[in-house]
Protein backbone atom coordinates (compact mmCIF):
# COMPACT_ATOMS: atom_id res chain seq x y z
CA UNK A 1 0.00 0.00 0.00
CA UNK A 2 1.53 3.32 -0.61
CA UNK A 3 2.13 5.64 1.99
CA UNK A 4 1.91 9.62 0.07
CA UNK A 5 3.76 12.28 1.91
CA UNK A 6 1.24 14.90 3.78
CA UNK A 7 2.57 17.43 1.22
CA UNK A 8 0.97 15.86 -1.59
CA UNK A 9 -2.42 14.76 0.34
CA UNK A 10 -2.60 18.78 1.55
CA UNK A 11 -1.79 19.54 -2.25
CA UNK A 12 -4.44 17.17 -4.17
CA UNK A 13 -7.04 18.42 -1.15
CA UNK A 14 -6.41 21.71 -1.67
CA UNK A 15 -6.69 21.74 -5.24
CA UNK A 16 -10.33 20.43 -5.17
CA UNK A 17 -13.55 21.97 -4.93
CA UNK A 18 -15.56 20.05 -2.20
CA UNK A 19 -18.46 21.69 -3.56
CA UNK A 20 -18.41 20.10 -6.79
CA UNK A 21 -17.15 16.99 -5.15
CA UNK A 22 -19.98 16.79 -3.26
CA UNK A 23 -22.45 18.47 -5.38
CA UNK A 24 -21.90 15.72 -7.50
CA UNK A 25 -23.67 13.50 -5.01
CA UNK A 26 -25.98 15.45 -3.53
CA UNK A 27 -28.23 18.22 -4.37
CA UNK A 28 -27.59 21.72 -2.81
CA UNK A 29 -29.16 24.95 -2.35
CA UNK A 30 -26.93 27.94 -0.84
CA UNK A 31 -28.54 29.30 2.41
CA UNK A 32 -26.75 31.83 4.43
CA UNK A 33 -22.61 31.19 4.12
CA UNK A 34 -23.04 27.54 3.36
CA UNK A 35 -25.06 24.52 0.92
CA UNK A 36 -26.97 23.05 2.32
CA UNK A 37 -28.66 19.52 1.21
CA UNK A 38 -30.55 16.26 2.35
CA UNK A 39 -27.45 13.90 3.89
CA UNK A 40 -26.57 11.15 1.81
CA UNK A 41 -25.34 9.12 4.69
CA UNK A 42 -28.54 8.68 6.96
CA UNK A 43 -32.04 9.14 6.00
CA UNK A 44 -33.85 12.52 6.61
CA UNK A 45 -36.58 15.06 4.89
CA UNK A 46 -35.06 18.39 6.42
CA UNK A 47 -31.80 19.54 5.20
CA UNK A 48 -29.12 19.24 7.58
CA UNK A 49 -26.06 18.31 5.91
CA UNK A 50 -23.96 21.41 5.29
CA UNK A 51 -21.05 22.40 2.77
CA UNK A 52 -18.85 25.00 3.62
CA UNK A 53 -16.94 26.29 0.48
CA UNK A 54 -14.92 28.98 2.47
CA UNK A 55 -13.65 26.19 4.98
CA UNK A 56 -13.45 23.33 2.51
CA UNK A 57 -15.87 21.20 4.98
CA UNK A 58 -18.58 19.42 5.26
CA UNK A 59 -21.59 18.52 8.38
CA UNK A 60 -24.58 16.72 8.94
CA UNK A 61 -26.07 18.18 12.06
CA UNK A 62 -28.36 14.97 12.18
CA UNK A 63 -25.64 12.25 12.10
CA UNK A 64 -22.40 14.12 12.86
CA UNK A 65 -20.95 12.50 9.57
CA UNK A 66 -18.17 15.29 7.99
CA UNK A 67 -14.69 16.06 6.75
CA UNK A 68 -13.60 17.14 3.87
CA UNK A 69 -13.06 16.23 -0.06
CA UNK A 70 -11.33 12.87 0.78
CA UNK A 71 -13.65 12.01 3.94
CA UNK A 72 -16.23 12.60 1.27
CA UNK A 73 -14.73 9.85 -1.45
CA UNK A 74 -13.65 7.49 1.65
CA UNK A 75 -17.16 7.40 3.25
CA UNK A 76 -19.70 8.06 0.53
CA UNK A 77 -18.13 5.89 -1.90
CA UNK A 78 -16.47 3.26 0.94
CA UNK A 79 -13.09 3.98 -0.62
CA UNK A 80 -10.06 3.57 1.33
CA UNK A 81 -7.29 6.90 1.97
CA UNK A 82 -5.53 5.69 -0.60
CA UNK A 83 -7.78 5.13 -3.40
CA UNK A 84 -9.57 8.57 -2.27
CA UNK A 85 -6.56 10.26 -2.89
CA UNK A 86 -5.54 8.06 -6.11
CA UNK A 87 -9.41 9.66 -6.99
CA UNK A 88 -9.03 12.95 -6.37
CA UNK A 89 -5.30 13.35 -7.74
CA UNK A 90 -6.71 12.43 -11.21
CA UNK A 91 -9.76 14.11 -11.14
CA UNK A 92 -7.07 17.66 -10.18
CA UNK A 93 -4.91 16.36 -12.93
CA UNK A 94 -2.27 15.72 -10.60
CA UNK A 95 0.46 12.70 -11.07
CA UNK A 96 1.06 10.53 -7.99
CA UNK A 97 5.00 10.73 -6.45
CA UNK A 98 7.67 9.21 -8.76
CA UNK A 99 10.38 8.82 -6.16
CA UNK A 100 9.45 6.29 -3.84
CA UNK A 101 12.10 3.45 -3.44
CA UNK A 102 9.30 1.01 -3.65
CA UNK A 103 7.84 2.20 -7.10
CA UNK A 104 8.16 -0.10 -8.73
CA UNK A 105 6.99 -3.15 -7.17
CA UNK A 106 3.90 -1.07 -6.13
CA UNK A 107 3.33 -0.72 -10.44
CA UNK A 108 4.22 -4.45 -10.15
CA UNK A 109 1.63 -4.97 -7.57
CA UNK A 110 -1.29 -2.67 -8.91
CA UNK A 111 -1.00 -4.33 -12.57
CA UNK A 112 -1.12 -7.78 -10.78
CA UNK A 113 -4.23 -6.50 -8.64
CA UNK A 114 -6.30 -5.36 -11.88
CA UNK A 115 -5.20 -8.66 -13.90
CA UNK A 116 -6.26 -11.11 -11.00
CA UNK A 117 -9.75 -8.80 -11.18
CA UNK A 118 -9.75 -9.46 -14.68
CA UNK A 119 -9.41 -13.14 -13.98
CA UNK A 120 -12.07 -12.64 -11.55
CA UNK A 121 -14.68 -11.37 -13.45
CA UNK A 122 -13.81 -13.71 -16.33
CA UNK A 123 -14.65 -16.68 -14.18
CA UNK A 124 -17.93 -14.50 -13.20
CA UNK A 125 -18.99 -14.89 -17.08
CA UNK A 126 -18.05 -18.15 -17.59
CA UNK A 127 -19.94 -19.54 -14.36
CA UNK A 128 -22.35 -17.49 -15.40
CA UNK A 129 -22.77 -19.18 -18.92
CA UNK A 130 -22.84 -22.30 -17.59
CA UNK A 131 -25.57 -21.91 -15.02
CA UNK A 132 -27.71 -20.54 -18.15
CA UNK A 133 -26.72 -23.28 -20.72
CA UNK A 134 -30.20 -25.58 -21.04
CA UNK A 135 -28.39 -28.76 -20.84
CA UNK A 136 -25.57 -28.01 -18.15
CA UNK A 137 -27.30 -25.59 -15.87
CA UNK A 138 -30.64 -27.15 -15.31
CA UNK A 139 -29.67 -28.78 -12.26
CA UNK A 140 -28.52 -25.75 -10.70
CA UNK A 141 -31.37 -24.00 -12.04
CA UNK A 142 -33.99 -26.39 -10.35
CA UNK A 143 -31.93 -25.75 -7.20
CA UNK A 144 -32.10 -22.15 -7.39
CA UNK A 145 -36.20 -22.53 -8.28
CA UNK A 146 -36.90 -24.67 -5.21
CA UNK A 147 -35.06 -22.11 -3.10
CA UNK A 148 -37.69 -19.54 -4.29
CA UNK A 149 -35.40 -17.15 -6.12
CA UNK A 150 -35.99 -15.40 -9.12
CA UNK A 151 -34.09 -15.15 -12.45
CA UNK A 152 -34.16 -11.66 -12.21
CA UNK A 153 -32.16 -11.47 -8.72
CA UNK A 154 -29.85 -14.88 -9.74
CA UNK A 155 -29.30 -12.74 -13.11
CA UNK A 156 -28.46 -9.46 -10.91
CA UNK A 157 -26.02 -11.29 -8.29
CA UNK A 158 -24.12 -13.13 -11.26
CA UNK A 159 -24.73 -16.59 -10.09
CA UNK A 160 -22.98 -19.52 -11.79
CA UNK A 161 -22.57 -23.21 -12.16
CA UNK A 162 -19.45 -24.93 -12.02
CA UNK A 163 -19.41 -27.80 -13.72
CA UNK A 164 -18.15 -31.46 -12.42
CA UNK A 165 -15.29 -32.19 -14.35
CA UNK A 166 -11.92 -31.65 -12.68
CA UNK A 167 -10.57 -29.24 -15.02
CA UNK A 168 -13.46 -27.53 -16.91
CA UNK A 169 -12.21 -24.07 -15.76
CA UNK A 170 -8.89 -24.96 -16.29
CA UNK A 171 -9.20 -25.58 -20.51
CA UNK A 172 -11.75 -23.00 -20.50
CA UNK A 173 -8.68 -20.80 -19.57
CA UNK A 174 -6.21 -21.58 -21.88
CA UNK A 175 -8.47 -20.73 -24.63
CA UNK A 176 -9.31 -17.50 -23.30
CA UNK A 177 -5.73 -16.64 -22.79
CA UNK A 178 -5.59 -16.69 -18.62
CA UNK A 179 -2.73 -19.23 -17.75
CA UNK A 180 -2.97 -21.85 -14.92
CA UNK A 181 -0.81 -20.11 -12.62
CA UNK A 182 -3.16 -17.07 -12.34
CA UNK A 183 -6.23 -19.26 -11.51
CA UNK A 184 -3.81 -20.73 -8.82
CA UNK A 185 -3.44 -17.19 -7.69
CA UNK A 186 -6.66 -16.29 -7.94
CA UNK A 187 -8.16 -19.47 -5.72
CA UNK A 188 -9.75 -20.76 -8.52
CA UNK A 189 -7.81 -23.79 -8.96
CA UNK A 190 -6.10 -26.05 -6.61
CA UNK A 191 -2.00 -27.60 -7.19
CA UNK A 192 -2.29 -31.30 -6.94
CA UNK A 193 0.53 -34.00 -7.31
CA UNK A 194 -0.56 -34.55 -11.42
CA UNK A 195 -1.47 -30.65 -11.98
CA UNK A 196 -3.48 -28.06 -11.06
CA UNK A 197 -7.03 -28.67 -10.93
CA UNK A 198 -10.71 -26.64 -10.69
CA UNK A 199 -11.33 -25.69 -7.13
CA UNK A 200 -14.85 -25.72 -7.56
CA UNK A 201 -16.86 -28.54 -9.43
CA UNK A 202 -20.70 -29.22 -9.55
CA UNK A 203 -21.45 -26.39 -7.29
CA UNK A 204 -23.89 -23.63 -7.32
CA UNK A 205 -21.69 -20.19 -7.49
CA UNK A 206 -21.83 -17.32 -5.76
CA UNK A 207 -19.48 -14.42 -6.69
CA UNK A 208 -18.63 -12.32 -3.46
CA UNK A 209 -17.78 -8.56 -3.94
CA UNK A 210 -15.78 -5.98 -2.46
CA UNK A 211 -17.70 -2.90 -1.64
CA UNK A 212 -16.54 -1.12 -5.01
CA UNK A 213 -18.94 -4.13 -6.68
CA UNK A 214 -15.53 -6.06 -7.96
CA UNK A 215 -15.44 -9.48 -7.45
CA UNK A 216 -13.02 -11.13 -5.03
CA UNK A 217 -13.56 -14.45 -4.37
CA UNK A 218 -16.56 -17.33 -4.20
CA UNK A 219 -18.59 -19.26 -2.78
CA UNK A 220 -19.37 -22.38 -3.97
CA UNK A 221 -22.48 -24.95 -2.43
CA UNK A 222 -22.94 -28.36 -3.33
CA UNK A 223 -26.52 -29.37 -4.95
CA UNK A 224 -26.17 -32.67 -3.35
CA UNK A 225 -24.85 -33.70 -0.01
CA UNK A 226 -21.42 -33.46 -0.76
CA UNK A 227 -19.55 -32.33 1.67
CA UNK A 228 -18.04 -29.70 2.36
CA UNK A 229 -21.80 -28.00 1.87
CA UNK A 230 -19.81 -25.07 1.41
CA UNK A 231 -16.47 -24.34 -0.14
CA UNK A 232 -14.96 -20.72 0.00
CA UNK A 233 -12.09 -19.01 -1.84
CA UNK A 234 -8.88 -18.94 -0.16
CA UNK A 235 -7.25 -16.02 0.95
CA UNK A 236 -5.46 -14.50 -1.45
CA UNK A 237 -3.99 -10.89 -2.51
CA UNK A 238 -7.98 -9.82 -3.55
CA UNK A 239 -9.60 -11.13 -0.66
CA UNK A 240 -9.58 -11.84 3.31
CA UNK A 241 -12.22 -13.82 4.17
CA UNK A 242 -12.68 -11.38 7.79
CA UNK A 243 -12.12 -8.31 6.34
CA UNK A 244 -15.62 -8.68 3.77
CA UNK A 245 -19.45 -8.80 4.24
CA UNK A 246 -21.35 -10.89 1.85
CA UNK A 247 -23.75 -8.47 -0.01
CA UNK A 248 -22.06 -5.21 1.50
CA UNK A 249 -21.79 -3.63 -1.94
CA UNK A 250 -25.92 -3.65 -3.14
CA UNK A 251 -26.76 -3.74 0.94
CA UNK A 252 -25.02 -0.17 2.04
CA UNK A 253 -26.69 2.10 0.89
CA UNK A 254 -29.60 0.44 2.31
CA UNK A 255 -28.50 -0.26 5.86
CA UNK A 256 -27.55 4.05 5.81
CA UNK A 257 -31.37 4.84 4.58
CA UNK A 258 -32.61 2.12 6.82
CA UNK A 259 -30.80 3.00 10.39
CA UNK A 260 -29.19 -0.68 11.47
CA UNK A 261 -27.81 -3.88 9.95
CA UNK A 262 -28.89 -7.55 9.55
CA UNK A 263 -26.36 -9.98 9.88
CA UNK A 264 -26.93 -13.37 8.97
CA UNK A 265 -24.08 -16.80 8.47
CA UNK A 266 -25.09 -18.11 4.79
CA UNK A 267 -24.97 -17.03 1.39
CA UNK A 268 -29.00 -18.28 0.83
CA UNK A 269 -30.06 -16.42 4.01
CA UNK A 270 -28.72 -13.43 2.68
CA UNK A 271 -30.32 -14.12 -0.97
CA UNK A 272 -33.77 -15.13 0.33
CA UNK A 273 -34.26 -11.93 2.35
CA UNK A 274 -33.08 -9.97 -0.60
CA UNK A 275 -35.95 -11.85 -2.80
CA UNK A 276 -38.27 -11.19 -0.06
CA UNK A 277 -37.00 -7.11 -0.37
CA UNK A 278 -34.81 -6.91 2.53
CA UNK A 279 -32.50 -5.27 1.59
CA UNK A 280 -30.27 -4.07 4.05
CA UNK A 281 -28.86 -7.33 5.17
CA UNK A 282 -25.30 -8.98 4.70
CA UNK A 283 -23.97 -12.59 5.78
CA UNK A 284 -20.44 -12.70 7.34
CA UNK A 285 -19.07 -15.46 5.16
CA UNK A 286 -19.90 -18.34 7.55
CA UNK A 287 -16.72 -17.04 9.48
CA UNK A 288 -17.02 -15.49 13.09
CA UNK A 289 -17.98 -11.63 12.83
CA UNK A 290 -14.46 -10.38 13.16
CA UNK A 291 -13.01 -6.60 14.59
CA UNK A 292 -12.74 -5.32 11.32
CA UNK A 293 -15.74 -6.56 9.78
CA UNK A 294 -17.78 -4.29 12.37
CA UNK A 295 -15.70 -1.29 11.73
CA UNK A 296 -16.46 -1.34 8.10
CA UNK A 297 -20.18 -1.65 9.51
CA UNK A 298 -19.57 0.91 11.13
CA UNK A 299 -19.53 3.38 8.25
CA UNK A 300 -22.76 2.52 7.63
CA UNK A 301 -24.52 1.93 10.77
CA UNK A 302 -23.98 2.03 14.26
CA UNK A 303 -27.03 -0.36 15.06
CA UNK A 304 -26.58 -4.21 14.52
CA UNK A 305 -29.21 -7.06 14.12
CA UNK A 306 -27.76 -10.69 14.54
CA UNK A 307 -29.94 -13.38 12.44
CA UNK A 308 -27.59 -16.54 12.98
CA UNK A 309 -28.67 -20.08 12.98
CA UNK A 310 -30.48 -21.38 15.74
CA UNK A 311 -28.41 -24.74 16.26
CA UNK A 312 -25.61 -24.75 19.46
CA UNK A 313 -23.09 -23.55 16.50
CA UNK A 314 -25.04 -20.44 15.63
CA UNK A 315 -25.23 -19.44 19.36
CA UNK A 316 -22.12 -19.89 20.11
CA UNK A 317 -21.47 -17.63 17.09
CA UNK A 318 -23.97 -14.90 18.25
CA UNK A 319 -21.98 -14.71 21.66
CA UNK A 320 -18.92 -14.40 20.00
CA UNK A 321 -20.49 -11.46 17.58
CA UNK A 322 -22.03 -9.87 20.73
CA UNK A 323 -18.51 -9.52 22.38
CA UNK A 324 -17.09 -7.89 19.06
CA UNK A 325 -19.62 -5.54 18.58
CA UNK A 326 -20.34 -3.93 22.22
CA UNK A 327 -16.34 -4.04 22.06
CA UNK A 328 -16.50 -1.27 19.42
CA UNK A 329 -19.37 0.89 20.44
CA UNK A 330 -21.83 -0.49 18.48
CA UNK A 331 -25.87 -1.21 19.51
CA UNK A 332 -28.35 -3.82 18.34
CA UNK A 333 -30.27 -7.26 18.91
CA UNK A 334 -30.70 -10.44 18.60
CA UNK A 335 -33.31 -12.11 16.19
CA UNK A 336 -34.81 -15.41 18.09
CA UNK A 337 -36.57 -17.39 15.27
CA UNK A 338 -38.39 -19.29 16.89
CA UNK A 339 -39.24 -22.80 15.28
CA UNK A 340 -36.82 -22.34 12.44
CA UNK A 341 -33.23 -23.48 11.89
CA UNK A 342 -32.29 -20.65 10.00
CA UNK A 343 -33.51 -16.42 8.66
CA UNK A 344 -34.26 -18.67 5.04
CA UNK A 345 -36.15 -21.38 6.01
CA UNK A 346 -38.10 -18.41 8.34
CA UNK A 347 -38.52 -16.43 5.78
CA UNK A 348 -39.93 -19.46 3.55
CA UNK A 349 -42.98 -20.38 6.31
CA UNK A 350 -43.01 -16.91 7.73
CA UNK A 351 -42.73 -14.13 5.20
CA UNK A 352 -41.47 -11.07 4.73
CA UNK A 353 -44.02 -9.45 8.21
CA UNK A 354 -43.16 -11.85 10.33
CA UNK A 355 -39.25 -11.49 9.67
CA UNK A 356 -39.11 -7.71 9.97
CA UNK A 357 -40.81 -7.81 13.12
CA UNK A 358 -37.77 -10.39 14.71
CA UNK A 359 -35.23 -8.47 13.32
CA UNK A 360 -36.69 -4.91 15.26
CA UNK A 361 -39.25 -4.87 17.71
CA UNK A 362 -39.12 -8.22 18.78
CA UNK A 363 -35.33 -8.61 18.71
CA UNK A 364 -33.76 -9.12 22.00
CA UNK A 365 -31.30 -6.68 23.42
CA UNK A 366 -27.70 -8.12 23.70
CA UNK A 367 -27.78 -7.69 27.32
CA UNK A 368 -31.27 -9.89 27.59
CA UNK A 369 -29.82 -12.45 25.03
CA UNK A 370 -26.77 -12.90 27.20
CA UNK A 371 -28.76 -13.25 30.17
CA UNK A 372 -30.91 -16.07 28.54
CA UNK A 373 -28.49 -17.82 27.35
CA UNK A 374 -27.05 -18.16 30.80
CA UNK A 375 -30.52 -18.93 32.28
CA UNK A 376 -30.74 -21.92 29.80
CA UNK A 377 -27.47 -23.18 31.01
CA UNK A 378 -28.21 -22.43 34.74
CA UNK A 379 -29.82 -24.94 37.46
CA UNK A 380 -31.70 -22.59 39.21
CA UNK A 381 -33.46 -25.63 41.78
CA UNK A 382 -30.88 -25.29 44.55
CA UNK A 383 -30.14 -21.90 46.76
CA UNK A 384 -26.72 -22.21 45.58
CA UNK A 385 -26.86 -22.23 41.50
CA UNK A 386 -29.61 -19.41 42.11
CA UNK A 387 -27.11 -17.67 43.78
CA UNK A 388 -24.29 -18.52 41.26
CA UNK A 389 -26.80 -17.37 38.64
CA UNK A 390 -27.91 -14.27 39.98
CA UNK A 391 -24.46 -13.46 40.47
CA UNK A 392 -23.61 -14.16 36.73
CA UNK A 393 -26.48 -12.05 35.94
CA UNK A 394 -25.22 -9.27 38.12
CA UNK A 395 -22.11 -8.93 36.41
CA UNK A 396 -23.67 -8.72 32.86
CA UNK A 397 -25.62 -5.59 33.81
CA UNK A 398 -22.33 -3.97 35.29
CA UNK A 399 -20.88 -4.01 31.84
CA UNK A 400 -24.04 -1.45 30.89
CA UNK A 401 -22.70 1.87 31.78
CA UNK A 402 -26.25 4.01 31.44
CA UNK A 403 -27.09 3.80 34.60
CA UNK A 404 -31.16 4.05 33.37
CA UNK A 405 -30.66 1.22 31.06
CA UNK A 406 -29.17 -0.88 33.28
CA UNK A 407 -31.99 -0.31 35.62
CA UNK A 408 -34.51 -1.54 32.97
CA UNK A 409 -32.39 -4.51 32.15
CA UNK A 410 -32.37 -5.63 36.42
CA UNK A 411 -36.51 -4.71 36.41
CA UNK A 412 -36.97 -7.22 33.38
CA UNK A 413 -33.82 -10.29 34.66
CA UNK A 414 -35.80 -10.09 38.31
CA UNK A 415 -39.47 -10.42 37.07
CA UNK A 416 -38.76 -12.66 34.41
CA UNK A 417 -36.59 -15.07 36.45
CA UNK A 418 -38.25 -14.07 40.00
CA UNK A 419 -34.87 -12.91 41.82
CA UNK A 420 -35.17 -11.54 45.04
CA UNK A 421 -35.24 -7.40 45.00
CA UNK A 422 -32.83 -6.64 47.94
CA UNK A 423 -30.38 -9.62 47.70
CA UNK A 424 -30.03 -9.10 43.67
CA UNK A 425 -29.54 -5.34 44.20
CA UNK A 426 -26.29 -6.21 46.51
CA UNK A 427 -25.09 -8.54 44.12
CA UNK A 428 -25.07 -5.92 41.16
CA UNK A 429 -23.59 -3.36 43.80
CA UNK A 430 -20.86 -6.15 44.18
CA UNK A 431 -20.30 -6.43 40.84
CA UNK A 432 -20.26 -2.94 40.37
CA UNK A 433 -17.19 -2.61 43.14
CA UNK A 434 -19.97 -0.17 45.43
CA UNK A 435 -20.30 -1.12 49.35
CA UNK A 436 -23.69 -2.62 49.35
CA UNK A 437 -25.90 -0.93 51.29
CA UNK A 438 -29.73 -1.14 52.57
CA UNK A 439 -32.56 0.76 52.00
CA UNK A 440 -32.79 1.46 55.22
CA UNK A 441 -29.41 2.73 55.61
CA UNK A 442 -29.39 4.56 52.06
CA UNK A 443 -32.16 6.67 53.81
CA UNK A 444 -30.82 7.46 57.05
CA UNK A 445 -28.05 9.05 54.79
CA UNK A 446 -28.43 12.26 53.17
CA UNK A 447 -26.20 15.43 51.40
CA UNK A 448 -26.21 18.76 53.40
CA UNK A 449 -28.94 20.30 51.39
CA UNK A 450 -31.34 17.13 52.16
CA UNK A 451 -31.75 17.07 48.63
CA UNK A 452 -31.21 14.79 45.32
CA UNK A 453 -27.58 15.45 44.25
CA UNK A 454 -27.68 16.75 41.01
CA UNK A 455 -24.77 17.05 38.33
CA UNK A 456 -23.17 20.17 37.02
CA UNK A 457 -24.81 21.17 33.37
CA UNK A 458 -23.06 20.47 30.55
CA UNK A 459 -21.72 24.26 29.80
CA UNK A 460 -18.39 23.37 29.60
CA UNK A 461 -18.64 21.44 26.66
CA UNK A 462 -19.36 24.46 24.76
CA UNK A 463 -15.99 26.06 26.27
CA UNK A 464 -14.15 22.60 25.41
CA UNK A 465 -15.82 23.59 21.65
CA UNK A 466 -14.76 27.28 21.56
CA UNK A 467 -10.80 26.23 22.79
CA UNK A 468 -10.86 23.47 19.84
CA UNK A 469 -12.17 25.89 17.45
CA UNK A 470 -9.38 28.53 18.54
CA UNK A 471 -6.60 25.74 18.09
CA UNK A 472 -7.60 25.01 14.52
CA UNK A 473 -7.70 28.18 13.57
CA UNK A 474 -5.46 30.42 15.88
CA UNK A 475 -2.66 28.37 15.32
CA UNK A 476 -0.18 30.60 16.64
CA UNK A 477 -2.24 29.76 20.22
CA UNK A 478 -2.15 26.32 20.09
CA UNK A 479 0.22 25.10 21.97
CA UNK A 480 -0.23 27.69 24.69
CA UNK A 481 -4.12 26.67 24.95
CA UNK A 482 -2.87 22.93 25.10
CA UNK A 483 -0.61 23.54 27.73
CA UNK A 484 -2.38 25.51 30.20
CA UNK A 485 -5.70 23.08 29.48
CA UNK A 486 -3.74 20.06 29.93
CA UNK A 487 -2.46 21.28 33.35
CA UNK A 488 -6.42 22.56 34.20
CA UNK A 489 -7.56 19.19 33.23
CA UNK A 490 -9.59 18.02 29.81
CA UNK A 491 -13.44 16.98 30.82
CA UNK A 492 -13.17 14.22 28.46
CA UNK A 493 -11.01 11.62 26.49
CA UNK A 494 -11.35 12.85 23.31
CA UNK A 495 -10.30 16.40 23.82
CA UNK A 496 -7.65 15.28 25.50
CA UNK A 497 -6.42 13.41 21.92
CA UNK A 498 -7.48 16.11 19.61
CA UNK A 499 -5.97 18.99 21.58
CA UNK A 500 -2.60 16.80 22.09
CA UNK A 501 -2.74 15.71 17.83
CA UNK A 502 -3.07 19.41 16.97
CA UNK A 503 -0.63 20.87 19.62
CA UNK A 504 1.92 18.05 19.31
CA UNK A 505 1.45 16.12 15.90
CA UNK A 506 0.94 19.01 13.34
CA UNK A 507 2.87 21.95 12.38
CA UNK A 508 1.72 25.53 12.58
CA UNK A 509 1.37 25.48 8.84
CA UNK A 510 -0.73 22.84 8.73
CA UNK A 511 -4.42 22.96 8.41
CA UNK A 512 -6.59 20.22 10.96
CA UNK A 513 -9.57 20.08 8.44
CA UNK A 514 -7.46 18.94 5.99
CA UNK A 515 -5.44 15.95 7.68
CA UNK A 516 -9.00 15.44 9.83
CA UNK A 517 -8.69 11.92 7.48
CA UNK A 518 -6.33 10.78 10.14
CA UNK A 519 -8.25 10.97 13.26
CA UNK A 520 -11.41 8.17 14.12
CA UNK A 521 -14.64 8.73 13.03
CA UNK A 522 -15.80 10.05 16.40
CA UNK A 523 -12.88 12.82 17.07
CA UNK A 524 -13.10 13.81 13.63
CA UNK A 525 -16.83 14.47 14.34
CA UNK A 526 -16.42 16.31 17.35
CA UNK A 527 -13.77 18.50 15.35
CA UNK A 528 -16.10 19.25 12.82
CA UNK A 529 -18.58 20.24 15.53
CA UNK A 530 -16.16 22.83 17.42
CA UNK A 531 -15.34 23.84 13.85
CA UNK A 532 -19.04 23.93 12.38
CA UNK A 533 -19.96 26.45 15.21
CA UNK A 534 -18.26 29.63 13.83
CA UNK A 535 -17.30 31.32 16.99
CA UNK A 536 -16.12 34.86 16.42
CA UNK A 537 -12.28 35.41 17.48
CA UNK A 538 -11.73 39.01 17.67
CA UNK A 539 -9.97 38.66 21.01
CA UNK A 540 -8.48 34.70 20.89
CA UNK A 541 -6.80 35.31 24.53
CA UNK A 542 -9.93 36.37 26.02
CA UNK A 543 -12.41 33.98 24.86
CA UNK A 544 -9.40 31.59 25.73
CA UNK A 545 -9.67 32.89 29.29
CA UNK A 546 -13.17 32.32 29.80
CA UNK A 547 -13.49 28.47 28.52
CA UNK A 548 -10.50 28.13 31.21
CA UNK A 549 -12.84 29.50 33.19
CA UNK A 550 -16.02 27.31 32.16
CA UNK A 551 -14.11 24.34 32.69
CA UNK A 552 -12.36 24.78 35.89
CA UNK A 553 -16.19 25.65 37.06
CA UNK A 554 -17.68 22.15 35.58
CA UNK A 555 -14.58 20.43 37.24
CA UNK A 556 -15.03 21.86 41.28
CA UNK A 557 -18.89 20.51 40.54
CA UNK A 558 -17.82 17.63 39.80
CA UNK A 559 -15.77 17.35 42.66
CA UNK A 560 -18.82 18.90 45.00
CA UNK A 561 -20.79 15.84 43.55
CA UNK A 562 -17.75 13.99 44.84
CA UNK A 563 -17.48 15.38 48.46
CA UNK A 564 -21.46 14.67 49.06
CA UNK A 565 -21.29 11.44 48.21
CA UNK A 566 -18.61 10.62 50.65
CA UNK A 567 -20.70 12.67 53.33
CA UNK A 568 -23.52 10.34 52.54
CA UNK A 569 -21.02 7.04 52.39
CA UNK A 570 -19.57 8.90 56.25
CA UNK A 571 -19.92 6.00 58.62
CA UNK A 572 -18.56 8.17 61.66
CA UNK A 573 -18.88 11.66 63.47
CA UNK A 574 -15.56 12.53 62.62
CA UNK A 575 -15.15 11.67 58.79
CA UNK A 576 -18.38 13.45 58.17
CA UNK A 577 -17.16 16.52 59.35
CA UNK A 578 -13.82 16.54 57.46
CA UNK A 579 -15.77 15.94 54.39
CA UNK A 580 -17.93 18.73 55.10
CA UNK A 581 -15.07 20.98 55.33
CA UNK A 582 -13.19 20.34 52.21
CA UNK A 583 -16.41 20.61 51.23
CA UNK A 584 -16.49 24.10 51.95
CA UNK A 585 -13.32 25.24 51.08
CA UNK A 586 -14.31 23.72 47.02
CA UNK A 587 -17.65 25.81 47.02
CA UNK A 588 -15.65 28.78 47.83
CA UNK A 589 -12.81 28.30 45.72
CA UNK A 590 -15.87 28.01 42.81
CA UNK A 591 -16.76 31.53 43.98
CA UNK A 592 -13.80 33.10 43.70
CA UNK A 593 -12.99 32.33 39.80
CA UNK A 594 -15.50 34.71 39.38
Amino acid sequence: MPSYPREFVERVRSSADILQVVGEQVRLTKKGRNFWGLCPFHGEKTPSFSVSQEKQMYYCFGCQAGGNALSFLMEHNKMSFHEAVEKLAERVGLELPTNQIDDQELLVRRRERERSLKVMEWATATYQRQLQNDSLGREAREYLSKRGLSTDLVAALSLGYSLPPWRTLLERAEKDGYTPQELLQSGLAVQGEKGPYDRFRHRLMFPIRNRQGQVIAFGGRVLDDSQPKYLNSPETALFHKGQELFGLDRAGKVITKAGYAVVVEGYMDALTAWQHGIDNVVASLGTALTTEQVTILKRYTNYVTLCYDADEAGQAATLRAIEVLRRLGMQGGVAVLGGSKDPDDYLRVHGKDDFLQSVTTAALPFIEYRIEQLAQGADQNTPASRGLFAASVAKLLAEVENAVEREGYLDRAMLKYHLPRESFRQELSKALGRPATTDKLSKQRHNISGKEIVLPKAGWLKAARTLMYLMATQPGERVSIYHRWRDLGFCEERHRQLATWMAEDLTLAEDPVALAHELSVDLKSELLVALSEQTLEENTISMANECFIAIEEHNLSLEIVRIDSAIEAAVSLEERNSWLKERTATVLRKKKLR
